[in-house]
């Protein structure tokens, strides 16, 4: 599944002076490149090795270099045929379904050899080895068993599942598929059975016992893989050309992509050249789009937003849009850290939180509050538990029976806590979004008035992302992305998905809730699934592990100069699809 941790900060690209705003381009001023597409990033991609990385900034040119079996509709949501057919399922005797694909017969790699089903099988092999650093996206393929490849149709294959799994078609259709012969050419993963390597109980013996896996493994992980341009490689439309550190990545369409001349939109390659640009500050930003130096920007920031989209000068050569998302913010609360060990302690600061006033004044018409994991749009999303009240007094009440008290008379309450005094006083941790520091600020006053110590500390979001991973935090601002799918809580929730196998960075751990994500995933009947989804939702109401905030609206910005369809999928729409309009039309500069 293409999950993804929410980044929000920046770094620059096209740019290093400091004169005028900031801005030197190799562009000629106010003039569009022809057949080029600029895009703004907000901070540096960790790599471009798609199951090594949760990062959503990575994902947006991953996408457009790798290929998944199946594509998504952008606007209905729907699996399409992608480098194979959608799946055809019957099921087995012995409880478990069949999946079974066609790669397209024009399918080719950079080399011009054909995709072939030992491909799927080879990068089955990559995601399931346990030393590959690939854990987030494990839990979602623990149902395959293993593939059965047509002795005599080597694209044609079978996926065989153990059991059912509400998701098990969008799983095995986002699967990325690598070029074994770009990715293991000396073969290291081609006798490795992958029915063992799926079997949780054993891959972990066959790593010991099979040599071949670590040597794959250590090779695979090395950053370096996800960088050089001669060791990217994939089936999609585009190729890496070079990435400048700090500064941009400029992708470039092959001559010979295999499906270069189909009319599938998620299957296109419009633009000659693709430019990322890696954009350190908002102010940079705003004038590179008044000096037409950029096309799109996505993930803008809410207040940048707002305040570009009245610009009248703006307004005649971009456009400004919205579009609901799957995503939502919230104070991430680390259940590791005895300090927020109790429930009662973490309800207490969610009453600390006035949620619908920080939409009022931060996000006007631009978000909507929830109150946990599932969004409000969710047919199966809990309308019985209320929001939890702004309420100062209700919080002083729960710290008190949580066993909160002054006794030095400095302000601060404290307890003790495996034999130590502790006070309740930590660091929450925030990104450079001043939407996010004013989140943060505003928590952090509040709670200084119940004797609550709150230092917000500002982050880089490589920093940040390190301190969630490693568990070196009390509390974050938090942010997550989702599919528009049926939410499997497994990799964000489980308690088997604690760092470093998954992204339940809250260290959240409950039997019932655990045996729910259990049942959940493996109950097809949407009708039957809607009580146990009901349920999940209680539990997580009632321990808290998060400070459930508000899911925004995405805010993309893009030229009068472009063609373009916008889409709640991230990131809101498809760069490979854009067109560029005939030159003097849609507001382009000349």
């Amino acid at each position: 599944m293409k999950w993804c941790l929410l980044s929000m900060a920046a770094t620059l690209s096209t740019v290093l002076a400091c004169t005028n705003g900031g801005l030197k381009t190799d562009i000629a001023e106010g003039r569009a490149p022809a057949n080029e597409v600029r895009i703004v990033l907000k901070a540096e991609p960790l790599g471009l090795n798609p199951i090594l990385s949760v990062q959503s900034i990575s994902r947006y040119l991953t996408e457009q270099i790798f290929q998944t079996l199946n594509s998504q509709d952008p606007q209905t949501f729907e699996l399409r045929p992608g480098l194979a057919s959608l799946p055809e399922t019957v099921r087995l005797p012995d409880g478990g379904l069949s999946y079974h694909y066609e790669i397209d017969s024009a399918a080719t790699w950079p080399n011009g050899k054909p995709v072939l089903a030992s491909d799927v099988v080879f990068s089955l092999k990559v995601l399931l080895n346990p030393l590959v650093e690939a854990g987030p996206f494990r839990p979602y393929y623990s149902m395959i068993r293993d593939v059965a490849v047509d002795p005599e149709d080597p694209r044609s294959f079978d996926v065989i599942t153990r059991g059912p799994y509400l998701l098990a078609a969008q799983a095995i259709g986002d699967l990325y598929v690598y070029p074994e012969y770009a990715y293991d050419p000396e073969g290291l993963l081609r006798d490795v059975p992958l029915d063992e390597l799926s079997d949780p109980e054993r891959a972990d013996e066959l790593v010991k016992e099979i040599k071949e896996l670590r040597q794959f493994a250590e090779r695979f992980n090395d950053p370096a893989v996800g960088y050089e341009p001669d060791r990217v490689v994939g089936s999609g439309p585009y190729e890496l050309v070079s990435w400048e550190p700090g500064d941009r990545l400029r992708l470039r369409r092959r001559d010979n992509y295999w499906a270069r001349d189909r009319s599938e939109e998620w299957l296109a390659a419009y633009p000659q050249n693709l430019t990322f640009l890696i954009i350190p500050d908002n102010t940079t930003t705003a004038n590179a789009l008044r000096d037409h130096l950029v096309d799109v920007v996505v993930d803008m920031p809410i207040e940048q937003y707002q305040d570009l989209r009245d610009e009248e000068y703006l307004q005649q050569y971009y456009d400004f849009v919205t579009v609901p998302s799957f995503k939502y913010y919230s104070i991430l609360l680390n259940q590791a850290d005895p300090l927020l060990r109790d429930s009662l302690t973490r309800r207490a600061l969610a009453h600390l939180v006035d949620v619908d006033q920080i939409i009022t004044q931060l996000l006007p018409g631009l978000a909507e509050r929830i109150i946990g994991p599932v969004l409000p749009a969710k047919d199966y999303y809990n309308r019985e538990l209320p929001a939890i009240a702004y309420d100062v007094e209700k919080a002083r009440d729960l710290l008190r029976r949580a066993g909160w008290r002054d006794t030095n008379d400095n302000h601060i309450l404290d307890k003790v806590i495996d034999g130590e005094r502790r006070e309740l006083s930590f660091e929450l941790l925030s990104t450079p979004s001043p939407t996010s520091e004013a989140v943060a600020l505003e928590i952090a006053q509040s709670a200084r008035a119940v004797g609550v110590d709150i230092r917000v500390m500002r982050q880089e979001p490589r920093t940040l992302l390190q301190e969630l991973t490693t568990g070196n935090f009390t509390a974050s601002f938090y942010g997550q992305g989702f599919e528009p799918t049926p939410d499997d809580f497994s990799q964000v929730w489980s308690s088997t998905s604690v760092p470093p196998s998954g992204t339940n960075r809250a260290n959240f751990q409950n039997a019932e809730a655990d045996s729910l994500i259990v049942r959940i995933a493996r109950t097809i009947d949407p009708q039957s699934r809607a009580p146990l989804y009901r349920r999940f939702q209680e539990i997580i109401y009632d321990n808290q592990p998060m400070i459930f905030l508000y899911s925004p609206f995405d805010r993309l910005v893009v030229s009068k100069r472009l063609e373009y369809a916008p889409t709640s999928l991230a990131p809101n729409v498809n760069f490979n699809t854009l067109r560029i309009r005939p030159t003097g039309t849609g507001g382009e500069a000349q």
